[in-house]
């Protein structure tokens, strides 16, 4: 089926989609935003010119937003989207009134995580309410299309952290994200709430506890669920990394917020391209084609970069990155439709679950690669190269079981 389940929302399918992508965009705002306010944050806090510790502001944020998901999950299933929402979108808020107030590093951090964990909340809704309107092929479409709307806060974050430097310090670039979480707090006002009552399961621990081993028991979600945790870890390398990459390896720190939003532009625009190919070939055969693709691409970087002593040419490097980005990008979506096909009446707690696995795995995997970076786009270059065909492995995996019955909650 390609068309919605249980509860058809007031509002049209491009608002819809709009106020999805924004909701998505309070994660990446509270990532991208940041990235040009490291050194600075480096001076403030006592850290070395080149200390990589200042990862740690992306690391825990990652690790806030993977565990903080499941919670989210059974708490929604059991009070409904909206309510958690609202709480989250709260939390969020404090956190990053914390991290703007922070008095040292470890006070950042700690706030960066809690900042993590209210961002959870936007995060799990967001794949929750798509679940609850949208199956099959048509939820990997909507999911794509989100992602190609949400792409704009990568390309102007950076742009719009620089410029908040330009006016205040880095304190006030963690504050900024404030004004965005309000705003979507007053539009989320329009949606309906998508999960009816009758469809609510109660909190105790026993079912959720039914619930989650009814989604690990399933090989097509945790599988895909694997797949996703083995390329997110490669790509938050590449966010918590690459203003020490433009920094160190290639002296361009000045020039870091004009490629990384080129970067991210790029990438949307070859999701919305991507996304017509999915209406033709079917979500299933795209991603299997641009993971191996990836792969094979990601393999010859890896080969390339250590040919070159850890610092080939950033122009040829760039292309090749964003290429590898972009196919990635375009992957993760269709992966997580996959994820969340099977789950039905669990799409709350199945969206805590995956982006926990994914998120939470990922991140640890990231700081792998993160502390291997000195002076050199290798350890990075052998991570793309290393998780991708892990993450092609797990994938496989779970393809083979992509008839798979729903689970129930027990």
């Amino acid at each position: 089926m390609t068309t919605t389940a249980t509860t058809k929302p007031s509002i049209g399918e491009r608002e819809l989609i709009a106020l999805l992508a924004a909701l998505s965009a309070t994660t990446a705002l509270g990532i991208d935003m940041v990235l040009p306010a490291f050194g600075e944050i480096r001076s403030a806090l006592g850290l070395a010119p080149d200390s990589p510790r200042v990862a740690l502001t992306v690391t825990l944020y990652f690790l806030g937003l993977a565990f903080g998901q499941i919670f989210y999950g059974p708490f929604t299933d059991r009070f409904g989207r909206k309510p958690v929402l609202y709480f989250g979108l709260g939390l969020y808020m404090v956190g990053a009134v914390g991290s703007a107030l922070a008095p040292s590093f470890g006070y950042l951090v700690a706030f960066r995580f809690l900042w993590g964990l209210g961002a959870a909340g936007p995060r799990t809704l967001t794949l929750a309410i798509s679940r609850d309107l949208y199956e099959g092929d048509a939820l990997g479409r909507v999911l794509a299309t989100v992602l190609a709307v949400f792409m704009i806060v990568p390309a102007i974050g950076p742009l719009l952290g620089e410029f908040v430097l330009t006016i205040g310090t880095w304190r006030w670039v963690f504050a900024t994200p404030v004004a965005l979480a309000t705003g979507l707090v007053l539009w989320l006002k329009r949606l309906p709430e998508t999960l009816p009552p009758e469809a609510r399961r109660p909190l105790t621990f026993s079912r959720t506890g039914t619930a989650l081993r009814a989604v690990l028991a399933n090989r097509v979600t945790l599988g895909s669920s694997l797949a996703l945790m083995f390329d997110f870890g490669s790509f938050a390398a590449f966010l918590a990394s690459s203003e020490l990459l433009f920094d160190d390896v290639y002296g361009r720190s000045d020039q870091f917020a004009y490629y990384f939003g080129g970067m991210s532009i790029v990438m949307g625009v070859f999701i919305v391209f991507g996304t017509r190919k999915v209406a033709r070939f079917g979500s299933d055969r795209v991603v299997v084609v641009l993971v191996s693709s990836s792969v094979a691409l990601s393999t010859a970087v890896a080969v390339w970069s250590l040919a070159n002593d850890g610092a080939p040419n950033f122009y040829a490097w760039f292309a090749l990155i964003t290429v590898l980005n972009s196919m990635r990008t375009l992957a993760n979506p269709l992966i997580q439709g996959q994820a969340m096909a099977p789950m039905g009446e669990l799409a709350g707690t199945a969206a805590a679950v995956i982006g926990t696995i994914s998120m939470g795995g990922g991140a640890v995997l990231a700081s792998f690669i993160d502390g291997a970076i000195d002076g050199s786009v290798t350890p990075l270059a052998i991570g793309y190269a290393g998780f991708g065909a892990l993450s092609l492995a797990a994938m496989l995996w779970a393809r083979g079981a992509r008839t798979a019955p729903e689970p129930t909650a027990g």
